[in-house]
């Protein structure tokens, strides 16, 4: 059938039969070797076709054309603003859509259409942010799992913000390998919050209690995060801590425990406004009194200097013995000389710090035992599976 000859028939046809010639008359469009005269007659009667009173035809029109980089503007506009089931493959793929016009979308638009645009071959950070910010739950979870969608940190705050507490959205963020370090540690603080209101609720732990458990382990999957961060995630997961409230002193003394050295260091600079360089230059060779001074002007409680001292000192002499497993080990003669050192520096003094200094102590025991048994089953497993 000629293209004018598949015209003409179209305007008697019925729906269905209309609906399934569309692509073949977009194609001839697209790729035909058509004189101006021809290619002005075939956009005219595509431009009918977007006005057929059958949302199955003006569908299909809207399937055909939404590939195409060379479709006529026009049409890609009217389709746009369709109803949604007519929209939909145009905000789901067309390249003829500028960010501007997306981010109206997802402000206005129906969710089916702002899920259709999170699920584009790519979505730029501006398109990201506004889904962020206003896409339903369905909407973020296609974004998330879309590997073309462009994320930035504010796009992953506002998610985390907004939908962090519904689960499939929160597994959704931690599968992101470009997760701020920030939001995932907001994450699981939000998630210990939620445990804890209900341990208590059913009155399975005092109020008091979960507080310090919760409170505790919260800061060891901070201090571990930590420990895999470069400068500027490190930098901004202790700003993250500050204006949430989370930069502890008992935060930085696990760290401290557990040798992370950087993460104190960063967090002292900010919070006394000296340059990391000179932080560090103290934290490696400074006397007890600079160093005092340094814990000073960073806020830190004057009855906390002991415990970081001791921290140092211990951190100064004691080195990886470079064996298989050491992590724990270290861990295990790292708390327990501080606590040594710490009692020393304050005797007979028992107080929270001292405590806690006590908890880590036995933490880290139990982690260098569960530590040791695996790799002892592992080795022989790794016996029993060589050839004799």
């Amino acid at each position: 059938m000629g293209r004018f000859r598949l015209i003409d028939w179209m305007d008697n046809a019925p729906a269905p039969a209309r609906a399934s010639a569309v692509p073949a008359l977009v194609r001839s469009y697209v790729h035909g070797d058509l004189t101006p005269e021809a290619r002005e007659v075939i956009e005219a009667a595509l431009t009918l076709i977007a006005d057929d009173p059958s949302p199955d035809v003006r569908r299909a029109l809207a399937e055909a054309l939404s590939i195409h980089e060379t479709a006529p503007r026009h049409l890609i506009v009217a389709l746009s603003q369709d109803l949604p089931a007519v929209a939909e493959p145009i905000f789901r793929r067309s390249p003829c859509l500028i960010d501007s016009e997306l981010t109206a979308a997802v402000a206005l638009g129906t969710p089916s259409i702002v899920k259709a645009i999170a699920g584009r071959p790519w979505i730029s950070f501006e398109v990201a942010d506004a889904i962020a910010a206003e896409g339903d739950r369905d909407a973020v979870l296609a974004m998330l799992a879309n590997p073309g969608a462009d994320l930035d940190g504010e796009a992953f705050a506002a998610i985390a913000g907004r939908l962090g507490a519904d689960g499939d959205v929160r597994e959704a963020l931690f599968s992101r390998r470009d997760l701020p370090l920030a939001v995932r540690q907001s994450l699981i603080s939000a998630l210990g919050e939620k445990l804890g209101r209900f341990l208590v609720g059913r009155a399975w732990i005092a109020p008091k209690r979960a507080g310090v458990v919760l409170r505790e382990a919260c800061d060891k999957a901070t201090v571990f995060l930590a420990g895999s961060a470069d400068e500027a995630e490190l930098s901004a997961l202790v700003e993250h801590l500050r204006s949430s409230g989370q930069l502890t002193t008992a935060l930085l003394i696990r760290s401290m425990c557990e040798g992370h050295i950087r993460f104190l260091e960063a967090a002292l600079a900010r919070l006394s406004g000296l340059p990391a360089t000179r932080v560090y230059a103290l934290l490696m060779d400074g006397r007890a009194g600079a160093l005092r001074a340094l814990f000073t002007r960073a806020g830190l409680p004057e009855r906390s200097h002991a415990a970081f001292l001791a921290a140092l000192e211990v951190w100064r002499d004691l080195d990886y013995d470079g064996r298989e497993g050491d992590k724990p080990r270290y861990g295990r003669r790292m708390i327990e000389r501080i606590l040594t050192r710490y009692q020393e520096f304050a005797p007979g003094e028992v107080d929270d710090l001292l405590a806690m200094l006590r908890r880590l102590a036995a933490e880290s025991a139990r982690t260098a035992a569960r530590e040791m048994m695996a790799a002892r089953r592992e080795g022989r497993c790794a016996l029993r599976s060589e050839p004799r």
